[in-house]
C-alpha cells in the first residue's frame, strides 16, 4: 500500500517527473516543523500589504502558494486609475516570516494557516475601512482564502474572482493494475475520510521527510505557470526560493479542504478564470491522429478545471461563472491580458 501511495505522489503534479529513488525521502529530515532559530510571526498577521491605486472599485489581491503580492504589479500598473488595490502577501512567502507551526493536536483540516491569511484580509478590510471590496485571489491557497471569505463573511466582500484555482485537491482512482492513475474517475472521500488521509499517511510517512529535491522536480513546472519560458522559470524559481516547510503546511491544507458540499451555500458572485493550458494540456494520439489529454500533464486538466466545471454543473448555483482564457497557462494575466481584463470587466459590470 505505501509503494502506491508513493506513487501517487509521482502522479500529484508530474506523472513523469525525472526522479531516483535516493532522493525521494531522508529518515533524518522534519518538515513539519520550522528549523531550530526559524523567525515567526503571529498567526492572524499578513507578509506585507502594498496599496496601488486610486479608482472607485476597491480590490483585495491576493497571490497563491509560493508567491508573493508583486506577481501582480503588471496587472496593478495597468489598472491604477480603474481600482484602489491592496496586494497582500501570505506569511511565509516571498522572503516573510511564516506562523509558528500549529500544535499537534490541530488537525491540518481545520486549515490554521490558510484561514489566518483570512483573519489578516479581514483585518485589512477593517483597518483600511473597506466596503465590500472585491478578492481577487489565484492558484491554490489563494482559492481556499477567497472561498473561505465568501461562505463564512458573505457580508464583508463584494464579489469574489479566482484565477488559475483549484477548489480541492483531485484524487484519481485507481486502476486494475493497482496503480492510482485513473484521472477520469475521481476517488470520492467524505470530509473525514480526506482529513484522516493527510493525518496518517501524507504529512507524517511522506511530507516529513521528502526531500527539496523531490519536492521541486514534482511541482507545477515553469511551463504550467506561464507560456513565457523566462517569466515561467523566474516564477518557479520564486515559489522554489520558499522554505520548504512553509510550503509543505500550506499545501497540506490545501489537500485536506473540501468545499464540495457547499457549493450551493455560496451567496457571493464569484468568477473563476480557467486557463485552456494552451500548447500543454493536449496532444496527438499516434494512431487517431486526434487530440487527447498529455498524460504528463493532465494533472492540469483535473485540479484547474474539471473539479470546477462539475461544481457549476451539479450546484447549478447562478453566483458562480466559469470564463476558459484563450492561449494561457496558471498565470492568465501574464499570458493574455486583455481577455483575462475583458473577464474581470464583464463580471464586475464594467
Amino acid at each position: 500500500m505505501i509503494q502506491k501511495k508513493c506513487m501517487l505522489f509521482i502522479f500529484f503534479f508530474s506523472p513523469t517527473a525525472a526522479y531516483a529513488q535516493q532522493f525521494l525521502q531522508d529518515s533524518t529530515l522534519n518538515n513539519l516543523v520550522h528549523p531550530a532559530g526559524y523567525l515567526t510571526c503571529k498567526l492572524g498577521d499578513l507578509g506585507g500589504v502594498k496599496k496601488v491605486g486610486t479608482g472607485k472599485q476597491t480590490m483585495i489581491l491576493i497571490p497563491g502558494l509560493g508567491f508573493g503580492g508583486n506577481v501582480f504589479k503588471a496587472f496593478m500598473d495597468q489598472h491604477k486609475d480603474k481600482y484602489t488595490m491592496y496586494e497582500v502577501t501570505p506569511a511565509g512567502f516571498d522572503g516573510t516570516p511564516a506562523p509558528p507551526m500549529p500544535d499537534t493536536s490541530i488537525k491540518y483540516a481545520a486549515l490554521a494557516w490558510t484561514n489566518g491569511i483570512v483573519t489578516g484580509v479581514l483585518n485589512l478590510i477593517k483597518k483600511e475601512k473597506l466596503d465590500r471590496p472585491v478578492i481577487l485571489a489565484h492558484f491554490v491557497t489563494g482559492t481556499q482564502v477567497a472561498l473561505n471569505l465568501a461562505l463564512n463573511y458573505p457580508d464583508r466582500i463584494g464579489r469574489v474572482i479566482i484565477i488559475g484555482g483549484s477548489p480541492y485537491r483531485f484524487y484519481a482512482s485507481q486502476k486494475k493494475d493497482g496503480t492510482w492513475s485513473d484521472w477520469e474517475n475521481e476517488k470520492k472521500y467524505t470530509p473525514e475520510q480526506r482529513g484522516r488521509l493527510v493525518e496518517t499517511f501524507w504529512a507524517p510517512k511522506w511530507f516529513k521527510t521528502v526531500t527539496k529535491k523531490t519536492w521541486d522536480s514534482n511541482m507545477w513546472t515553469p511551463g504550467d505557470y506561464c507560456l513565457d519560458s523566462t517569466a515561467g522559470k523566474d516564477l518557479f524559481d520564486a515559489s522554489a526560493a520558499v522554505p520548504l516547510q512553509v510550503m509543505i503546511r500550506y499545501l497540506i491544507e490545501w489537500m485536506a479542504y473540501d468545499v464540495t458540499g457547499k457549493y450551493n451555500a455560496l451567496k457571493v458572485p464569484t468568477l473563476v478564470i480557467m486557463p485552456d493550458f494552451y500548447g500543454i494540456l493536449l496532444t496527438s494520439d499516434s494512431l487517431t491522429k486526434q487530440a487527447v489529454v498529455n498524460p504528463s500533464k493532465i494533472y492540469l486538466k483535473y485540479f484547474h478545471q474539471e473539479p470546477w466545471i462539475e461544481a457549476k454543473k451539479v450546484s447549478g448555483n447562478p453566483m458562480l461563472t466559469l470564463v476558459t482564457i484563450p492561449n494561457t497557462r496558471l498565470f492568465t494575466w501574464y499570458d493574455n491580458p486583455g481577455a483575462t481584463d475583458q473577464a474581470i470587466f464583464n463580471f464586475l459590470g464594467e
